[in-house]
């Protein structure tokens, strides 16, 4: 009997571990173990310019720096490069007078040493490119990243894209330069403290994104994520996307391409928070829009102004 307890035992943990060992090459097969994985609200998706909406009420996001002295701890664990950023940065206005979301880590995904053109989970246009950051942060109704996973719209994700550039992307080098440390799962080792999240997105570019209602892009693949993608994306070179195509797995297997597949739309609607594709093009019209308001607002006082005179004219 005590034989039979001690191997029970023995063999539990890996049973319970069993579990946990997805891979992106099975994702089909996700909905089998992970029933979210097979929902109607599951991420990534392809954004696309013309099936999308003008929503006005999406204003410019902005990180809040908190000035932590917490070093920062970059991990592989086995699916990606993670680096922590707990109390650090808080996100805000993303909803109009929404609470505070609390930023958790940032991640990254990508294809293999043989591949340029694919990495991102989210496409745009229907084009996909080499690396996709994930900024994830969650609701500050909930104490820790953990409460808050399962609930809906609890969680918050910026999802920036990488293209290709000619030289090294300088505000990205301190996590790049670190990736060496942490060649195999489970290593993790502290980062330089000049990294610098708000630098490296360039905030004024916050103002220009797609918004849906998404998924967690692995198992469990919880559907309580608002997905926020920025459609113009920030450079790195080809030195520096080799560096995370080093990283390693379990039995030394490289991690390599780190995306789901597309996942239909469904019945959801895509929102932007921009008028226009091109950048400049979308300056004019928000110019004309806020003309047009200060117009009416100059028209609407002015008549108000006659009535007033008018009124007092008639007392007198």
């Amino acid at each position: 009997m005590l034989k039979f307890i001690l191997i029970t035992v023995l063999f539990l943990p890996i049973a319970v571990e069993s579990k946990d060992r997805w891979t992106f090459e099975n994702s089909k097969a996700w909905p089998a173990t992970y029933k979210y994985c097979g929902g109607n609200l599951q991420s990534p998706i392809d954004l696309n310019f013309q099936i999308s909406h003008v929503d006005p009420r999406l204003k410019q996001l902005y990180f809040k720096e908190l000035y932590s002295r917490e070093p920062l701890e970059l991990s592989n664990n086995g699916y990606s490069a993670q680096l922590e950023l707990k109390n650090h940065y808080v996100l805000k206005n993303v909803a109009p007078e929404s609470e505070d979301y609390k930023v958790e880590q940032i991640h990254f995904h990508w294809g293999h040493s043989e591949d340029y053109v694919n990495g991102s989970e989210h496409l745009l246009e229907g084009l996909p490119y080499p690396l996709e950051m994930h900024i994830v942060t969650y609701s500050s109704w909930f104490s820790n990243f953990s409460e808050a996973v399962k609930n809906t719209r609890a969680l918050a994700v910026i999802g920036v894209f990488f293209e290709f550039g000619k030289e090294d992307n300088s505000l990205l080098e301190p996590i790049v330069k670190t990736l060496k440390h942490i060649q195999h799962k489970g290593q993790t080792v502290f980062i330089d403290g000049n990294f610098d999240l708000k630098a490296l997105i360039d905030e004024k570019r916050l103002y220009r994104y797609y918004r849906y209602d998404g998924s967690l892009t692995n198992p469990p693949c919880y559907e309580s994520v608002i997905w926020n993608v920025l459609p113009e994306p920030l450079q790195l070179s080809v030195k520096q996307l080799n560096a995370f195509q080093t990283l390693r797995a379990e039995k030394s297997q490289l991690i390599k391409n780190t995306y789901r597949s597309i996942q239909p739309l469904g019945s959801r609607k895509l929102f932007r928070s921009f008028y226009s594709q091109d950048i400049q093009e979308d300056d004019i019209q928000r110019k004309i829009l806020v003309s047009k308001g200060h117009d009416q607002y100059s028209f609407v006082k002015m008549k108000f102004s006659f009535v007033l005179i008018s009124l007092l004219l008639f007392t007198i």
